[in-house]
């Protein structure tokens, strides 16, 4: 799936060839970026049960902003498995 929209955009299958092999060589660089992306996640989770984050009156708003900030997370996550 990941490698599918790493690839899109090239024009031919020895492109789409290349460009896979290139990913392969740079994915310990990538896994090294999912290691980051899953310790600020666990940051924002703890963030979140934190009962201090209800003290705020607009505590909705900052929950939806954390909910969105989590989704692209785990969309950079998923981009990142080249499995």
């Amino acid at each position: 799936m990941a490698v599918t929209a790493w690839t899109k955009h090239c024009k031919t299958e020895d492109e789409k060839t290349r460009y896979t092999e290139s990913l392969q060589r740079v994915k310990w660089v990538l896994e090294d970026m999912k290691k980051l992306i899953n310790t600020s996640e666990s940051s924002l989770e703890a963030q979140e049960i934190s009962p201090k984050s209800y003290d705020s009156p607009n505590w909705s708003h900052r929950q939806a902003h954390s909910n969105g900030y989590k989704q692209a997370l785990k969309d950079f996550n998923k981009l990142l498995t080249l499995d």
